[in-house]
Parts: C-alpha cells; structure tokens; sequence
C-alpha cells in the first residue's frame, strides 16, 4: 500500500500567525494525523481522502490533493494550497516488500561485541 505524507509548519510566513491542527484538513476532509512540536503531519494512503494518481509514463507516478485552511479568526481568509509530488515505480516507498525476501546476516557486532575504549576513540590524550 502506498501513502502520501504532509509535513505543514503551523505558522504562516506572511503573517506570522499560528495555525491551529484543527484549522486544516487534507483533501476531501482528513484531519491532521500527527501533531508534533513543529510541524502537523497528513499520513494517509494514497486512495484516501481524495488524493489523485496519475500514471506520467511507465516508471513514474503523480499524487495530487489540496490543503485547506479554515481559520477559527473569521477576520482571515480561507485559503486553499495544492499539493502536488511526484515518485518513481522504482522507488523503495512505492515496492511492495515481503519479509520473506529479506534474509539479514547475524551481526558479528551485536553477537559477540568487545572493544575498548581507545578503539572507540573516547579515550584520546590530543
């Protein structure tokens, strides 16, 4: 399954304003999926919420939507800002993997990991 993944800065440039989580939605109604300190994350699959595909060529893909900005202060404006980005059939994001396929070596370092700390560089008299 492919996602698509928003990253907004809440305040705005022009005028310094704080945008609220609840002052946005992506697409055809989906709210904000992550608030972090800086930034409010969309992260949702690219069927969802509205979100175009386009097939470019054969190797690359288009994903389109909008973001919408519904200010609680009815003095600002309304705004709307599409959203667009494009990807690769090649990417890692876009190929479906199986654990199956995935054969990891045991990690000499983390099965039997001894070193001093001169080797690590920690203990340096310059």
């Amino acid at each position: 399954m492919d996602w698509m993944m928003v990253e907004v800065t809440p305040q705005t440039y022009s005028s310094r304003r704080y945008m609220f989580a609840d002052e946005l939605h992506l697409g055809s109604g989906c709210p904000v999926t992550r608030i972090q300190t800086y930034a409010y994350d969309f992260i949702y699959p690219v069927y969802d919420c509205g979100i175009r595909t386009q097939v470019v060529s054969e190797h690359t893909l288009i994903f389109r939507s909008e973001l919408y900005y519904n200010p609680r202060d009815r003095r600002h404006h309304c705004r709307t800002v599409p959203l667009e980005c494009s990807a690769t059939r090649k990417s890692v994001w876009l190929t479906p993997v199986s654990t199956d396929e995935i054969q990891l070596d045991p990690s000499p370092f983390i099965a039997d990991f001894e070193t001093m700390a001169e080797e690590l560089g920690l203990l340096s008299s310059d």
